[in-house]
């Protein structure tokens, strides 16, 4: 079986190519010296937290608030189950989803305008883009992608969602998933070849201003800054609606029920998800306030 140029922890491929992949572009931001973290009053108290998967040494620890509220959730539940559904099976499986068994190769299954691209950027992280040649569109994207983000500093062992499920393991707090690693990779593998490549040609796009917009994203959320945030996060992707319904919007109507089950338990719980699912009008925050809940931005 081939092996990708760098290991990936699968389970976030798509977290990163939602938060990394497609974060718009931004000038100066203006934070609001809140967290982007959300209490739901229910039976209990559920808080959101908005996460970004990668971040890099300098960026500091998490704030006070965020450390606080883990200490208080009695279980964390994130996109994927971090600590059970294991890395080593789930990086199988995008072997296993991700090559090509119709006898084509990357580049044939792109146009060459796309080819072009893949092959500067394949130059420019120093792979030659024949070891793409055996993987989908989808893979080869998100290799590249987190090998730009990696080039500019960026670690995904440094991410909030992995230090906080780090963290519970130490603690010894119950975690789950809302939806399955499996699940992540089967939905992307799933997309139309024209998505596929749709999604391969913005994310060469984008990490031309990589350097910039990560940074300026990382603000955002550090400032707990919404507006700010929901340009990033979601401009690019109003040119591809096909894109973001399958993506964000899809998941995060998936997701909802789940997290109103959530509010009816006795114990205070923390769910950690992808920054991008909380803005906008179909994200998380703003449906279960239209399911009448109390929320409070922390």
């Amino acid at each position: 079986m081939k092996n990708l140029p760098i290991q990936v922890r699968a389970p976030v491929w798509l977290s990163l190519l939602l938060v990394f992949g497609l974060c718009g572009r931004a000038d100066e931001l203006r934070g609001q010296e809140k967290s982007f973290l959300w209490q739901v009053e229910g039976k209990n108290r559920v808080y959101i937290l908005g996460s970004i998967h990668l971040l890099k040494k300098t960026d500091g620890p998490l704030k006070p608030i965020i450390d606080e509220t883990f200490a208080k959730a009695k279980r964390v539940v994130f996109e994927v189950d971090l600590l059970n559904d294991g890395s080593e099976k789930m990086q199988q499986l995008v072997l296993k989803r991700g090559i090509n068994l119709d006898g084509k190769t990357l580049q044939q299954k792109i146009s060459p305008e796309t080819l072009q691209l893949a092959t500067v950027w394949a130059n420019d992280l120093g792979i030659d883009i024949k070891m793409l040649s055996p993987f989908k569109p989808w893979v080869a994207g998100m290799t590249m992608i987190v090998m730009q983000l990696q080039k500019l500093g960026y670690d995904p062992n440094l991410g909030v969602d992995r230090l906080l499920a780090e963290r519970a393991k130490q603690a010894n707090k119950p975690v789950s998933g809302l939806e399955s690693g499996e699940f992540q990779i089967e939905l992307l593998d799933g997309l139309p070849a024209i998505l596929q490549e749709m999604m391969l040609r913005q994310s060469f796009a984008e990490m031309l201003q990589f350097d910039k917009s990560v940074d300026s994203m990382v603000r955002a959320w550090r400032g707990g800054d919404v507006g700010a945030a929901e340009k990033l996060f979601l401009e690019s992707m109003t040119e591809y609606p096909a894109l973001r319904e399958k993506l964000l919007d899809e998941r995060n109507r998936n997701w909802l029920p789940q997290i109103e089950k959530l509010l009816t338990l006795d114990d205070d719980v923390l769910v950690v998800v992808g920054a991008a699912h909380l803005v906008g009008k179909n994200g998380l925050i703003e449906l279960l306030k239209g399911r009448g809940y109390k929320m409070e931005q922390k």
